[in-house]
């Protein structure tokens, strides 16, 4: 089994999408609790800060590999 690892990330656009298409929204677009990333398609995101970013890595690695032996993470982004 294999996990592909995938936080969350928004740019301009899409938030202002989501924000109109629903309302009630909790979903955390904070842009200050964020950094800004340049994407490949030229545009900038609002990615989770490095730290934020290590921690979330680390334990839902530790999950994985306690839960699934022998998993294999393909990759964290």
């Amino acid at each position: 089994m294999s996990f592909e690892l995938i936080q969350h990330r928004f740019t301009k656009a899409a938030k202002e999408l989501i924000v109109q298409r629903f309302v009630n929204t909790v979903l955390d677009l904070n842009e200050e609790a964020r950094q800004l990333k340049w994407g490949p398609y030229g545009k900038f995101k609002y990615v989770y800060k490095k730290s934020d970013s290590t921690d979330m890595n680390n334990y839902i690695s530790d999950l994985i590999n306690n839960n699934f032996h022998g998993a294999i993470i393909e990759y964290f982004t």
